[in-house]
């Protein structure tokens, strides 16, 4: 009997020296995610931007304020649950990466389409340059029509803005001396 009492104390003995490895799986998710995002009592930026993802996503992690918090937690699980992972409500390198990566994809795609909003903007901005026409073409263009630009110097001086003006009130335009987009279209026919 003594025997068996020596033999239940070595084993308690080395259990408390060696630790036992009998934690419950949620607590070993917790620890996880303190490790990667902090704890869960204060404000934390990494929190802060799990949430902002998982708004933008559809989820509804409630405030984004960097706490996690029942809502939050709640929306980490629906998260999971829809990539297939196992469904914790903890933050574990997984689920981080997957809301990282998920993430890097949307902005890419938004830069896309600036880029391309930026580049159709470029294009209409080319466009609109495309009808300026130099000084001496305006001259030529106006001396076709029948309206007397003066000398074909290529500057424009008084004689040329009037003649402008005769051309534009001929053909219903406002006169103010300026060849803009309408005006070149109708007075570029001539050159």
């Amino acid at each position: 009997m003594r025997k068996k009492g020596y033999v239940i104390i070595s084993m308690l003995a080395l259990l408390a020296f060696y630790g036992c490895n009998i934690v419950p799986k949620s607590v070993q998710y917790q620890k996880e995610e303190e490790k990667l995002v902090g704890s869960t009592d204060i404000i934390n930026p990494k929190i802060e931007e799990v949430q902002v993802i998982l708004k933008n996503e559809g989820y509804e992690p409630g405030n984004t304020d960097g706490k996690m918090g029942k809502e939050t937690r709640d929306a980490i699980k629906a998260f999971q649950e829809s990539i297939g992972l196992k469904s914790t409500g903890y933050v574990d390198k997984s689920t981080l990466t997957q809301l990282e990566d998920l993430s890097r994809t949307k902005e890419i795609l938004e830069s896309k389409k600036d880029y391309a909003k930026v580049k159709e903007l470029r294009q209409k901005d080319s466009q609109k340059a495309e009808f300026r026409p130099t000084v001496k073409e305006i001259q030529t263009a106006l001396k076709n029509a029948g309206f007397d630009p003066g000398s074909f110097d290529g500057k424009m001086g008084p004689r040329t803005r009037q003649a402008i003006k005769d051309f534009q009130k001929s053909k219903g335009l406002v006169p103010d001396g300026a060849v803009g987009p309408k005006t070149w279209a109708s007075l570029g026919k001539y050159l």
